[in-house]
């Protein structure tokens, strides 16, 4: 008796293979064949083109070692995961086995086993959505390929700012640096500058006390001018009398002699009247 297939999968739907989950399609995980793991392994991708061959070669270079890491992952994951696949189609068998069990012995008992067909289509939609785009496979892996192309681009990008972040801040800490050494040059000038300040001050007063010493000298010598001056009133006052007393001397002479002058002249007025006198 040929096997009975589906119409449209071309799945077996012999009795053994009814009610079991991917019995449409012909899932091997159900019909008990050896499921065999083949990891997949990314193709390398081709390096698209750059303008740095020093990065297209580094990032070749890359991806060759990552899909053969890939593969090595695949060979260690591959005879794990058969045996998960065995392990689960056992107990998926036994399942099934119970269940087709009931259906026999007692079919109305979940089902009837008829399907309403015109119930599931009135809720069925066919239309296609035109609002959203339609992507091929290929393209869709090659712009997952960009895309991540383009995040490795924007977190280069993102440690290269964090870096020049780092850079700034060792700029500014030396800057900082740079304006404490300034500071403590500054500080060092200062404090140069109030030490000759000081200096000076200690100069200056060195110059008043010399000064004062000088004042204290002079004022000595002031005193002893001053003394030998007041000796010298007495004196002064005694002269200055004399001559007074030499002055009245002169006046007194010169009014001697000008009565001297009077008489002579009177005298001689006198003899002149006389002389006229005998004369006539």
């Amino acid at each position: 008796m040929p096997s009975k297939k589906g119409t449209v999968t071309g799945a077996s739907l012999e009795k053994s293979n009814r009610g079991r989950r991917g019995a449409l399609t012909g899932s091997k995980r159900v019909t008990g064949e050896k499921v065999e793991v083949t990891p997949e392994i990314p193709e390398t991708p081709a390096v698209l083109p750059t303008s740095d061959p020093e990065v297209a070669t580094a990032d070749f270079n890359a991806r060759a070692n990552l899909a053969e890491k890939l593969q090595q992952t695949g060979q260690v994951v591959a005879p794990v995961v058969g045996a998960v696949g065995q392990v689960v189609g056992t107990v998926v068998t036994k399942i099934n086995t119970s269940v087709e069990s009931a259906l026999n012995h007692n079919p109305s008992s979940l089902t009837d086993g008829t399907i309403n067909t015109a119930a599931i289509l009135s809720k069925a939609d066919a239309n296609i959505d035109e609002s959203i785009a339609e992507l091929d496979s290929g393209e869709a892996i090659k712009r997952n390929i960009i895309i991540a192309r383009q995040r490795n681009y924007v977190g280069v990008a993102i440690n290269n700012t964090k870096l020049k972040q780092d850079l700034a801040t060792l700029d500014l800490e030396q800057q900082r640096l740079i304006g404490l050494l300034i500071d403590g040059k500054t500080a060092r000038i200062d404090n140069e500058k109030k030490a000759v300040t000081y200096h000076r001050s200690v100069v200056g007063r060195d110059i008043e006390l010399s000064k004062l010493e000088l004042d204290n000298e002079l004022l000595t010598q002031q005193r002893i001018r001053t003394e030998g001056t007041q000796n010298q009133t007495e004196l002064i006052q005694e002269q200055e009398q004399l001559k007074v007393d030499k002055l009245r001397e002169e006046v007194e002479k010169q009014k001697y002699e000008i009565e001297n002058i009077a008489y002579e002249k009177e005298k001689i007025k006198q003899e002149a009247v006389a002389k006229f006198a005998a004369g006539f």
